[in-house]
């Protein structure tokens, strides 16, 4: 049986709040489905199995299974596992701006530092640029990252007129 979760929220905006990493109004309306939800005995964590997806306006999530810590409306981390899991989102609303797309056998999303770690296969697509290698740190604010591993780093680069 499919379990799907639904929220939708309404943010609020106060002086004291830090703007969303992946844009204002990242998590305005979440979008959770998965084949199996559990809630850990610990508070703030969810464990979601089979067929997981979890997106908004913004970004979008897959994988076989995830960790979602924090609030599933704003999560503070997400751990992602799968063959591939797959981590998927406009950098922002300016004009032109090219889709990242990221994928690896483990996906982790840190709101704290607004990154990603990839591990296992990694692949990064930025924009027309494509980065392989079995680790890859990215920096979403920074638009930066540091790849490496047992096999190097191999990076595609389209042809330049």
């Amino acid at each position: 049986m499919k379990i799907t979760i639904f929220y939708s929220l309404l943010v609020l905006l106060c002086p004291i709040c830090l703007a969303d990493p992946l844009g204002e109004g990242a998590f305005d309306t979440i979008n959770i489905s998965a084949d199996e939800a559990i809630e850990d005995e610990k508070p703030g964590v969810l464990h979601l199995r089979g067929n997981f997806m979890m997106q908004s306006e913004s970004w979008h999530l897959t994988s076989s299974q995830a960790t979602v810590y924090g609030s599933p409306t704003k999560p503070d981390r997400i751990l992602l596992q799968g063959s591939p899991a797959r981590f998927t989102f406009l950098p922002g609303d300016e004009v032109g701006a090219d889709k990242i797309e990221a994928s690896a056998l483990e996906v982790e999303y840190q709101r704290q530092d607004n990154s990603l770690m990839l591990t296992g296969k990694a692949r990064l697509l930025l924009g027309e640029e494509t980065i392989y290698s079995s680790s890859i740190r990215y920096d979403i604010t920074a638009n930066r990252y540091l790849a490496g591993g047992d096999n190097g780093v191999n990076i595609k680069l389209p042809p330049k007129d």
